[in-house]
């Protein structure tokens, strides 16, 4: 694969593994108390080494944001490390 997780990607997985909905950039950048901006370039970098997926979600009219899960390779993933 040849990227290797940070710590800002470890903890990103984490509050989604504990979250039960999907989050925004800006939800989880509030959570971890990361820029907007650094949050957002992590969640691209998970969702290109395939841990978590993203979908757009409608706000208001015209308006849009980014909403993102773990996907299913990675929450079984997280299921075996809890029971190891």
């Amino acid at each position: 694969m040849g990227m290797s997780l940070g710590k800002a990607d470890k903890i990103i997985l984490k509050l989604l593994t504990m979250s039960e909905r999907a989050l925004s950039t800006y939800e989880i950048a509030k959570k971890l108390n990361l820029s907007w901006a650094t949050a957002n370039v992590h969640c691209y970098k998970l969702m290109s080494l395939g841990a978590i997926s993203g979908r757009n979600e409608e706000v208001k009219i015209g308006m849009r944001r980014i909403v993102w899960t773990l996907t299913d390779a990675e929450m079984q993933k997280e299921k075996e490390d809890v029971s190891l």
